[in-house]
């Protein structure tokens, strides 16, 4: 099986799964179907809990080890031979010298595999359930807005006033930012850097090169274990112990990076950058997540406001109160940063596969 003609067009395929990804994502969301990857992997991870968790702390957390691994075995070993069985089907249909044929195939393949990407992130998913709710609060009905927000906040809305509802979109929306899109796309591009590393210094097997897909799937699956099991409750402290850590860890570079690219956002938006890096220095240890209270941070200063999560903490200097079209600004800001994150990080690990390829 000759997977040359891959190392030869991996920087182009590996743009085009980005493009592509990205185009389905705008196009169809992210809709809600029995079918959709993440509801397997969060079922799993549901089924797996019940029959490993026994009560007993230590045995737990190892058996909570044992869960998150098993879950990334049967997603992500799938997911890659997947991709090397449809290029093996591609480079049957290779044309050699046939411009057009190929380029056809080229973009078939790519177009598959972004379809698959895709589902490991949400962009316009983000501002198709963030925005109503500001709709609702324009319209002065807090009970569809509490509705609305219960669907993706694990909060009790139940009893929210108006700031409270405010404040706690925008926080998702901050949150969001990383845990649906940026730490994903690092993902991505750092399983197809590892494997042109692997590839070039290490193992001359061009099964190295289909890494970049299942490695965002993990983190993925990481993300959506710490949102099923990774609590502190009696039920789950121990089983979800260690998911709660590697989301911690596996979020922890891209976090940091995403709030330059926020601040950067925040700069050409014209919003109050300076504000922002005051607060987020004073406030980003604020909440119990080591790396929420970064992007939550800056979206405060950013904006001039102060989110609150009752009886948790405090983000921002109150210079203004929350109003409905902030959760619009907020969005605006997520998408700017998405963008820039993926464009610079994409065109920088490229480059670096570029030169790495010239070896």
């Amino acid at each position: 099986m000759d997977f040359t003609l891959y190392s030869e067009y991996f920087i182009i395929i590996n743009c085009l799964i980005l493009l592509f990804s990205l185009i389905i994502d705008m196009i169809i969301g992210d809709p809600h179907f029995k079918n959709h990857p993440v509801m397997h992997i969060g079922n799993l991870i549901n089924w797996l809990k019940t029959k490993l968790r026994t009560g007993k702390s230590k045995l737990d957390k190892i058996l909570g080890i044992l869960l998150l691994i098993l879950v990334i075995l049967i997603f992500c070993i799938p997911i890659y031979l997947f991709q090397v069985i449809i290029w093996w089907f591609w480079n049957i249909w290779t044309i050699s010298d046939w411009v057009i044929p190929n380029l056809i195939n080229l973009l078939t393949f790519s177009a598959l595999m972004g379809f698959v990407l895709k589902w490991t992130f949400a962009v316009k998913n983000l501002g198709d359930v963030s925005l109503p709710i500001g709709e609702a609060l324009k319209q002065h009905n807090l009970e569809k807005a509490r509705t609305e927000l219960s669907l993706i906040v694990r909060r009790e809305t139940k009893e929210l006033e108006k700031k409270h509802i405010l404040s706690a979109t925008v926080e998702c929306i901050a949150e969001s930012t990383t845990d649906s899109v940026t730490s994903v796309f690092w993902f991505y591009l750092m399983g197809n850097l590892l494997g042109i590393i692997i590839f070039t210094f290490f193992h001359k097997n061009f099964l190295w090169l289909f890494l970049g897909i299942p490695s965002a799937y993990i983190f993925r699956i990481i993300n959506t274990a710490d949102s099923i099991v990774g609590y502190k409750d009696l039920e789950n402290i121990n089983i979800g112990w260690f998911s709660a850590k590697m989301d911690d860890f596996s979020n922890y570079i891209p976090t940091r990076l995403t709030v330059l690219f926020m601040l950067f956002a925040g700069k050409i938006l014209k919003y109050n950058v300076k504000n922002a890096c005051i607060v987020l220095k004073s406030n980003k240890k604020k909440t119990e997540s080591v790396n929420a209270g970064w992007t939550m941070s800056t979206m405060a200063g950013l904006l001039n406001v102060q989110l609150e999560k009752i009886g948790h903490y405090k983000l921002g200097i109150p210079t203004r109160i929350l109003e409905p079209y902030d959760i619009k600004s907020a969005y605006k800001l997520f998408q700017l940063t998405v963008i820039l994150f993926i464009f610079v990080l994409s065109a920088i690990t490229f480059i670096i596969i570029f030169i790495l390829l010239l070896y």
